[in-house]
C-alpha cells in the first residue's frame, strides 16, 4: 500500500473518532438560553391544545341535541295516517312487447367483432417473432 493511501486512511479514522468523541451539547447554538423544566411544565398546563371545533363541542354538548333518526323515520313518526283514496286506479303495468323474434342484427355484429378480434390476434402473433437465446456448448 502506498504512503498516500495510508495517510488517507489514517486521516479518515481520526476524523471519525473526533466526530464520535465530540459532546452533543456543543451542537446547540450559543445565543439560545437554556430551557428550564419548570417554565415548560407551567406553560403546558395553561395551554389548551384542542382544536376550535373540539373546544366548541365540549362546551356546547348539552345545548344541541340532534335527532339521529333517518328522514323516513322522522316522517313516519310525525305524519298522520292517510285515508285511502276512493278513486284509486287499477294497477296498470306496461306489458312486454309482443316481439318474439331473434335479434339477428345484434348476433351478426357480435360475430363480426369476434372474427375481427381473432384476425388481429392472428396477424400480430405471426409478425412478432421472439428470438430465443441459443446457448452453444
Amino acid at each position: 500500500m502506498s504512503l498516500k493511501g495510508i495517510c488517507t486512511r489514517t486521516a479518515t479514522i481520526a476524523l471519525a473518532a473526533a466526530a464520535l468523541a465530540a459532546p452533543a451539547a456543543s451542537a446547540r447554538p450559543a445565543d439560545i438560553p437554556p430551557v428550564h423544566d419548570e417554565t415548560t411544565a407551567t406553560a403546558q398546563d395553561q395551554q389548551d391544545l384542542r382544536s376550535a371545533d373540539a373546544i366548541d363541542a365540549a362546551t356546547h354538548a348539552a345545548q344541541h341535541q340532534q335527532d339521529l333518526r333517518s328522514a323516513d323515520a322522522i316522517d313516519a313518526a310525525t305524519r298522520t295516517a292517510l285515508a285511502p283514496q276512493a278513486n284509486a286506479r287499477a294497477d296498470t303495468t306496461p306489458e312486454a312487447s309482443a316481439e318474439h323474434g331473434i335479434a339477428w342484427r345484434t348476433i351478426a355484429i357480435g360475430i363480426a367483432v369476434s372474427l375481427l378480434a381473432l384476425g388481429i390476434a392472428g396477424i400480430t402473433s405471426r409478425t412478432r417473432r421472439t428470438s430465443r437465446a441459443r446457448i452453444s456448448a
